[in-house]
């Protein structure tokens, strides 16, 4: 019996207790049995029903149903970026991440590790900690209801008049899943007990080698937040991060440094799509050498290098190192510009590139020699997703003499807000009553086909209650039989 069929079976129980009519409470069990069967199988059907290389119908943007199956089977299961290790140095520092209905504790416990417990307390269910981003600081938690009281560790250590039989070992907070690698906090929205959708080991050797250099687990500071919200489905949101199609028009400042509108996608004649540098650019053999000799030079210092953008294993991370435009050691309008004294981390020079990692569903970070720019996004509704955005620089850096604030956030403020409105125009013509889902471009925007068939894929292994063994089918044929089609 599913969680889904005991909410039902309870709420007919509570409900046939109320009117005290047990026909009429097994009637309305029946009918939401009903519902709720032919609202799975209306999104499987979806699903199957969607043409490759184009983009989803619109159900999947505006629809109360499949919002909430993305929360149950992809937000719960799936592996989120929810902090920095750096926003809780000492034991008893704390953060609380919402998503949705669930929210978590993230504490240093006094060994010294990072565990993530729910939020909410053993007695009567209230939450413990208001949500917040906030670093804090707790000898224990204790609930603002009853005052059942917890130790950094998750046990219950205090709950008054429970009488002489109740075993507090029985009640400790329930512990989620949480992984650190690299100063970079991971949690699953599941019971320890449970086991996640993705195995996080893969994740964390290709996460190591690209991020371990910029430590941002013990020699970085966030120098910035900002906090916003986009008015747009969270798939929209990170459908548009992953394409530069919009680039030219869409981010004239972001282009100046970086090589995105350079690079396509294309079969390597083996059946496997990659991302390089497209054939007919004018300025291939130039790009090309120059990418050549900054690899070449940073394999010498021992980093590891990839312009590759696929995803690989379960297809929920990727990490690599980019060379930028020749002259650029940073992401901004100027060559030769940088915004810190401070280098971070081991790096040994200014000329690294932008080191970018992607997690599906959740997050992305782009990092040069200087500072780092960390983008979280959470889903508030099916219309609204938050984000918050984190600079981050060396942690000796000094404001005013080592990096000046204003200068180092308006690259991206400009292009965050550049994107919202982006996300927000087409949710709103994803909502038309004339919306039809269009062809998606094979050399430009592979990446959205990828990221629709990783998030189609895990849907549909929630809703069928199996693993999926189905692969991401990425091809020429298939883009050029959806322009066809549409």
């Amino acid at each position: 019996i599913n969680a889904e069929y005991m909410g039902h079976l309870l709420s007919v129980y509570f409900f046939s207790m109320k009117t005290r009519n047990v026909s009429f409470a097994v009637k309305k069990f029946c009918q939401s049995r009903l519902n709720s069967s032919s609202n799975r199988e209306n999104v499987l059907s979806l699903i199957k029903n969607r043409q490759e290389f184009t983009t989803m119908q619109s159900d999947f943007y505006t629809s109360d149903t499949v919002y909430n199956y993305d929360l149950r089977h992809i937000w719960r299961k799936t592996w989120l970026f929810a902090a920095f290790s750096l926003q809780i140095p000492n034991a008893g520092d704390y953060v609380v991440y919402k998503v949705e209905s669930d929210s978590l504790i993230i504490v240093r416990c006094d060994d010294g590790k990072i565990r993530a417990y729910f939020n909410t307390c053993r007695h009567r269910g209230s939450i413990i900690c208001q949500p917040s981003d906030e670093t804090k600081q707790a000898h224990r938690f204790v609930c603002p209801y009853h005052q059942w009281s917890y130790g950094r560790d998750g046990k219950l250590l205090f709950a008054r008049d429970m009488g002489p039989t109740f075993d507090k070992d029985k009640f400790g907070l329930h512990e989620a899943h949480c992984e650190v690698v690299s100063g970079l906090i991971f949690v699953c929205l599941i019971p320890k007990s449970e086991v996640p959708m993705f195995d996080f080991a893969p994740a964390r050797k290709m996460i190591e080698v690209q991020a371990d250099p910029h430590r941002f687990e013990d020699l970085t500071k966030i120098a910035y937040t900002d906090h916003f919200e986009c008015k747009a489905n969270w798939k929209l949101v990170y459908e548009n991060n992953r394409e530069c199609y919009h680039c030219a028009g869409g981010h004239p400042e972001y282009i100046r440094s970086n090589f995105d509108l350079a690079f396509s996608y294309f079969d390597d004649g083996h059946g496997n799509v990659t991302r390089g540098l497209a054939s007919d650019h004018p300025r291939k053999e130039e790009i090309e050498q120059h990418m050549n000799q900054c690899t070449e030079r940073w394999k010498k210092l021992g980093f590891e290098c990839s312009p590759d953008s696929n995803f690989p294993g379960d297809g929920w991370y990727r990490a690599s190192r980019m060379p930028l435009r020749k002259g650029w050691v940073t992401e901004c309008q100027e060559p030769d510009k940088y915004y810190s004294e401070k280098i971070m981390g081991n790096l040994p020079e200014r000329d690294m590139g932008s080191m970018r990692i992607h997690t599906l569903p959740n997050w992305w970070i782009h990092a040069s020699h200087d500072h780092a720019v960390s983008a979280r996004l959470t889903p508030t509704s099916k219309r609204t997703t938050a984000l918050k955005i984190d600079w981050l620089v060396h942690k000796d850096a000094v404001e005013g003499k080592d990096y000046n604030i204003e200068e180092m956030v308006a690259f991206w403020k400009v292009t965050n807000e550049q994107d919202k409105i982006l996300a927000e125009r087409n949710h709103l013509g994803c909502e038309s009553n004339a919306y039809k889902p269009g062809p998606l471009s094979f050399r430009k925007e592979s990446g959205v086909e990828r990221f629709i068939q990783w998030y189609l894929r895990n849907l549909k292994t929630g809703l069928l209650g199996i693993k999926s063994t189905e692969q991401p089918i990425i091809t020429q044929q298939l883009a050029d039989k959806a322009a066809l089609i549409y």
